[in-house]
């Protein structure tokens, strides 16, 4: 029997969407029996269970170079079942072999390799770019796979992600995903969407959602909720050439799918414009050029300071001091000082339509 000289560390792997046929207990036995048949000390293995093929951002592989660091100089092969278990990645496969060998005196084998090898050797670098090559491949055939596997589950009306606020995920008959209503959740959505139809303000339907139960709390999430079709019963499919595409969903809806197009619609309707008013600038994005598009405000830079001006979007090159327009904006708001009779007349008018606004 040899000497057991050498160290080595092992590194198994597998992803979630792996269809090797190579599990990790397969992939530890030939570690093993390699490193006994070459009288090396196995010192540790590695395992990344269900990480991807195509990047090292790996936690257990970044745990496998911090034991290398700790342990630099004692550790002097890395073995692997074989190179696509490494990595799938053609270029970082051969600059990470590379980078071990430089840094850390690693030598990098798969267990089909001759333990004696000159990784330097041109025949050895071909031959491993070669079936790293092929895993690189391999890879993108699984994600092409996975990507028409996707799409076909979308085009028959399968909800293919987790399950979005309001909704669980379940199983049908035939063990395929599938959302599933839940009905407190759910309550939730519904009425977020009646209160923006009835013209709350987000900031309140976010407040009184939250009451209600609704855990999400990034100022978005409630605009996310109303542009989300799945609530509707439909899914929605990206396209790369034209406008998304929508099919009736297998799930059950929790809004009416016309209450959702108003939404949308509502929605567009309050876009608010690019150029918005400010403290210093309360005319901007209100007021309009001569041409019909809106003027937008900044500073032009004086001898001595910098200066507000008003410029249209389209005539860049003319600048219009601030200050002038805001004092004859204020010469044309004192024309438009309404009476008492006026003042009277429209309070009644607001309050009659309030009133029946709460009644109804």
């Amino acid at each position: 029997m040899k000497n057991l000289v050498n160290t080595a560390i092992g590194y198994r792997r597998i992803s979630r969407k792996d269809q090797s046929k190579y599990s990790l207990a397969h992939q530890e036995e030939a570690i093993r029996n390699y490193c006994n048949q070459n009288g090396l000390l196995l010192s540790a293995i590695f395992t990344d269970n269900g990480e991807s093929s195509g990047t090292f951002d790996r936690p257990n592989y970044k745990a496998l170079e911090r034991f290398m660091k700790k342990h630099s100089g004692k550790v002097q092969y890395l073995i692997v079942m074989s190179h696509d278990r490494f990595s799938r990645n053609l270029a970082e496969a051969l600059l990470k072999i590379e980078d071990l060998q430089k840094n850390f005196q690693i030598k990098v084998l798969a267990t089909n390799e001759d333990i004696s090898i000159d990784v330097h050797d041109p025949l050895v670098f071909v031959q491993r770019a070669f079936s790293y090559l092929m895993a690189n491949q391999e890879l993108l055939q699984i994600r092409k796979r996975v990507k028409e596997s996707i799409h076909y589950a979308q085009l028959s009306g399968r909800y293919v992600n987790n399950a979005p606020f309001g909704y669980i995920n379940g199983r049908d008959r035939h063990n395929k995903g599938v959302l599933i209503v839940d009905e407190e959740k759910a309550e939730v959505i519904r009425v977020i969407y009646k209160w923006f139809l009835e013209g709350w303000p987000i900031k309140e339907i976010q407040y009184c959602a939250r009451q209600k139960g609704l855990k999400n709390s990034g100022n978005s999430t409630i605009q996310r909720i109303l542009s989300n079709c799945t609530y509707a019963g439909l899914i929605k499919i990206p396209s790369q050439s034209g406008p998304a595409k929508y099919v009736r969903g297998i799930h059950q809806p929790i809004i009416r799918e016309s209450d959702f197009w108003l939404v949308q619609e509502k929605r567009a309707s309050l876009k608010p414009s690019k150029s918005q008013p400010g403290e210093q600038f309360p005319l901007r994005g209100v007021l309009k050029c001569w041409c019909g598009k809106s003027m937008t405000a900044g500073y032009s830079k004086g001898k001595k300071k910098h200066y507000p001006y008003y410029r249209c979007i389209e005539h860049t090159g003319i600048n219009i001091p601030a200050d002038k327009l805001h004092a004859e904006f204020k010469e044309l708001l004192y024309t438009f000082k309404l009476g008492n009779n006026q003042k009277e007349a429209i309070a009644a008018k607001a309050e009659f339509l309030l009133s029946k606004t709460l009644q109804d």
